[in-house]
């Protein structure tokens, strides 16, 4: 994959379409997720496919990530990280296509 950063305006939806090449199995896969959190805490969002934050796409290489803006709204300000995983055989197979990429989460004007 590119170089890939997350950049979530507190209140505003964020979209952010996914395409992943090169992988051969990809319509067997079970899950796609993209875990987001602040270095040693909890994350503040999992988004995947089974919680409907990743939504299909046009083709089985490509989804789309919608986080809402009730969700964004209530997400700490700062810089955080976040990884992509794909799923097959019910989390029997885990790849990481993405580890420790940028996450930026900026204010509303005035808060």
């Amino acid at each position: 994959m590119d170089k890939w950063n997350i950049i979530f305006n507190a209140g505003a939806t964020y979209t952010q379409n996914i395409t992943v090449e090169g992988i051969a199995d990809i319509a067997t896969a079970t899950l796609w997720r993209v875990t987001c959190s602040f270095p040693s805490e909890p994350p503040f969002v999992i988004a995947t496919t089974a919680n409907g934050m990743i939504i299909a796409g046009a083709t089985p290489n490509a989804k789309t990530m919608v986080v809402s803006a009730a969700d964004t709204a209530l997400f700490p300000i700062g810089n955080a990280r976040f990884d992509f995983d794909i799923e097959w055989e019910g989390g029997d197979v885990v790849r990481r296509y993405y580890a420790n990429g940028s996450v930026q989460i900026n204010p509303s004007v005035g808060a």
